[in-house]
């Protein structure tokens, strides 16, 4: 494609290649949706995206868009170190400035940053901002800034308004954020045209700048998950991810292809908060009893799936016999994969202690952490001594079949020990499954799902 020869330099080109590879691994199923409103490589486009993942947002739309020109908008502390400015730029990363963050007197810096990228804008490149300027911690859509709209005008202007300028609106969500080979969907919604607010930007640029703003906005938010009521986050969420499987399944829809999920999720979460403006103090107790079984289930170290998992005997004894065949296979790949698994541990824990928007960094520092450091160090490394000690051709063969089975038994291992955890964890509920603690679980659960039922007895 034209962006690795023109983009990417000799220096870049393989770590591109290399870490998109490792994204794409990252996750178990990656769904890109809207691929037709993609506008013309030629045209000029600023793409506009939710921020709810630190890092893998903008890995997101690096390879989502992999055979545009993308100048995506960082924060600007990541350039105050030589290497790391040198560094980005030369990916087409560029600084932004925040006053909250960095300071009223840094905001100067943006603008001949913002000048040089709407150069760039009608010379075949195109730029990726996240205007709600930090990634949330949660699924909903902040504030967005205007910066990305005077840019974009701006950039009209320098032509004389005879050129249209887009804003490519496109939505990210994850069914989780954090762990690794889950699924990712991106939505690319039609992009806004801005020449139909070229006259009023004359008179009023401040309301153009906010008309057109709204449209991106609103279109952002149709194709993602946006909970308006933060203080009850926690219980809505907690709702969606239980009682919301059975929501989805009500509609007709497979809960694990993410695409219906989200869908049947947009309808749950609309319904639930219009419920909450009607009753509000019958949702406000729905709510308390949705955190009391939430924390009731985690004390007793179960997860709401097994509750209602229906497994029989038969199957029990088959998956018993699987894990016991492969369980050298997992040996295998464990071996040399398990440093990958723990590495990024004492990272995450460090972010969640400090809590806020560091706490969106774990998923994106698996990721890099991995792929720049742990799998370099027990991949490449024994490949490049086992190629420099084979003198046959059959060392040489296995030394890359060795090498190219690694991203494989990497996600075989994760998986295995994912999969016996949860069976795990089946066998232990049906043996306590009778005790009173649960038998409390499961009637609050059941009476909690009546009344759920009955709220959305219309839809379901």
């Amino acid at each position: 494609m034209r962006k690795f020869f023109y983009k990417k330099s000799m220096h870049i080109r393989p770590l591109y290649h290399y870490i998109r590879l490792v994204h794409n691994n990252y996750y178990s199923r990656i769904d890109i949706e809207g691929k037709e409103n993609i506008p013309d490589q030629s045209d000029a486009v600023i793409i506009a995206a939710n921020h709810q993942n630190a890092i893998n947002d903008p890995l997101a739309l690096e390879f989502v868009f992999s055979n545009r020109i993308i100048n995506l908008f960082a924060h600007g502390n990541l350039f105050n170190n030589k290497f790391f400015n040198w560094f980005f730029r030369s990916i087409h990363v560029i600084p932004a400035y925040r006053m909250r963050t960095d300071g009223e007197e840094s905001l100067s810096k943006n603008f001949n940053e913002f000048a040089e990228v709407e150069d760039k804008l009608f010379k075949g490149e195109w730029a990726g901002i996240f205007p709600e300027a930090t990634n949330m911690t949660g699924h909903w859509l902040g504030e967005f800034s205007l910066g990305y709209m005077r840019m974009a005008f701006a950039a009209a202007e320098k032509q004389n308004f005879e050129k249209d300028v887009k804003i490519l609106p496109v939505s990210i969500h994850y069914d989780n954020y954090h762990r690794f080979r889950h699924k990712l969907l991106v939505r690319i919604s039609p992009a806004v045209s801005l020449s139909q607010f070229y006259e009023l930007y004359k008179t009023k640029p401040r309301t153009a700048q906010r008309n057109a703003n709204a449209l991106v906005r609103e279109s952002i938010e149709r194709n993602m998950l946006n909970v308006k009521d933060l203080e009850n986050y926690e219980a809505i969420d907690y709702l969606r991810n239980t009682y919301g499987i059975k929501y989805c399944a009500a509609h007709g829809k497979y809960y694990r292809t993410l695409t219906y999920k989200l869908d049947t999720d947009q309808s749950f979460v609309k319904e639930i908060e219009t419920a909450s403006e009607r009753k509000p103090e019958k949702i406000k107790d729905l709510y308390a009893k949705a955190l009391e079984l939430k924390a009731l289930t985690k004390n007793a170290g179960l997860r709401d799936w097994v509750l209602t998992n229906r497994m029989s005997k038969t199957w029990l004894i088959i998956y018993a016999l699987a894990f016991i065949i492969t369980f050298p296979l997992f040996i295998f790949a464990l071996i040399p994969n398990i440093i990958a698994y723990i590495a990024p541990i004492p990272l995450c824990r460090k972010f969640d202690k400090i809590g806020g928007t560091f706490a969106m960094y774990k998923g994106g520092v698996q990721m890099i952490l991995n792929a720049l450091v742990v799998l370099p160090i027990i991949h490449l490394a024994p490949f490049i001594v086992m190629m420099c000690m084979a003198t046959t051709l059959m060392q040489y063969a296995l030394a890359l079949t060795w090498f190219g089975f690694q991203p494989w038994l990497l996600v075989f291992g994760w998986t295995y020990y994912n999969d016996l955890r949860k069976y795990i964890s089946l066998l232990r509920f049906r043996h306590i499954k009778n005790t009173a603690p649960i038998q409390q679980i499961l009637q609050k659960r059941s009476a909690l799902w009546n009344e759920l039922d009955k709220l959305f007895s219309k839809t379901l």
